[in-house]
């Protein structure tokens, strides 16, 4: 269950942005942000994110990853963590336990798979289970798309078929398309102009100086603002008093809705919005820098 917050928590009332609305929730990013280059989460960013909570604030870890990718970064945390994964599909307590959820049709899923088969080699569908199929893609999955990726780092999790759409199983969480962004760019444009393109959220996800770009693709309406919109209703907050902080554009509708929007410095070039914060990069806790001047010491700039 949630844990709900009162309106005037007295702890909370003594942590403010620079606009000095208090802030109740500080919703952050896993890749680019809380985690540095190495994959780790610093000793700064721990100790800022735990001062935070200390203070009544809810800690809200907000990614594209899969659930079980993410608990696997984030579960020694000492402190209470609410995880939104697959970009706002799966909404779970750090405990595992299932909260919300937001998956696409197992029909959309087929008619998206259908619409882009020249890019089914690069195409992935996840699933909330445990153990193998959890990843599915098929047995000509491209070597320098997402492939590589989940067998080095979720063999276990990883299914291959012959058919993608044919052996789809139920509703997946989402479905993935990974690839070079120059390969990938048409893509959107593909599913957009096909009848299944009214029926589907897209979302980029762009690591330009890795040359790789990915496209989650949700049911219609599910993104990263829309799963903490879902938790804020429940915790009687609203989006003025959500500090967010993200690098790439999936974390875009999270960041034009938050009262407090943070970029990081190693931000996609192009996402950071006129009067957004811009903190420091996630190998200098840009994270920690952030809650330490907006949050716990009122400052109004970095």
């Amino acid at each position: 269950m949630l844990k709900q917050l009162p309106p005037n928590n007295a702890r909370a009332s003594s942590c403010y942005n620079s606009s000095r609305m208090p802030i109740r929730v500080i919703a952050v990013d896993l890749d680019g942000t809380l985690l540095n280059s190495r994959q780790e989460i610093s000793d700064a960013n721990c100790r800022a994110l735990a001062a935070a909570s200390e203070c009544g604030v809810r800690i809200v870890i907000i990614t594209g990853r899969r659930y079980h990718s993410a608990r696997r970064l984030v579960g020694s945390l000492p402190f209470l963590v609410t995880l939104i994964t697959s970009n706002g599909a799966v909404v779970r307590s750090l405990s595992g336990e299932l909260l919300h959820k937001n998956f696409l049709p197992r029909s959309v899923a087929v008619q998206v798979l259908e619409a882009s088969a020249q890019y089914r080699p690069y195409a992935v569908a996840i699933y909330d289970k445990l153990g193998r199929g959890q990843v599915m893609m098929q047995h000509n999955a491209a070597p320098d798309g997402p492939l590589q990726w989940y067998l080095r780092t979720a063999r276990e999790y990883l299914l291959q078929v012959p058919d993608l759409p044919a052996a789809l199983p139920g509703d997946p969480v989402q479905l993935m398309f990974g690839g070079e962004p120059a390969f990938l760019e048409a893509i959107e444009n593909v599913l957009r102009a096909s009848p299944v393109g009214k029926h589907v959220h897209l979302t980029w996800t762009k690591y330009f100086e890795r040359s790789i770009s990915l496209l989650d693709v949700m049911n219609l309406g599910c993104s990263k603002a829309s799963g903490l919109k879902w938790l804020l209703q429940q915790t009687d907050c609203n989006f003025s008093e959500v500090m967010a902080i993200g690098d790439n554009f999936n974390d875009l509708e999270m960041l034009r809705m938050a009262g407090c929007p943070v970029v990081m410095r190693n931000s996609t070039p192009g996402l950071a919005d006129k009067g957004w914060h811009i903190t420091h990069s996630n190998d200098e806790d840009g994270v920690a820098a952030a809650i330490n001047q907006l949050l716990l010491n009122h400052k109004k700039a970095f």
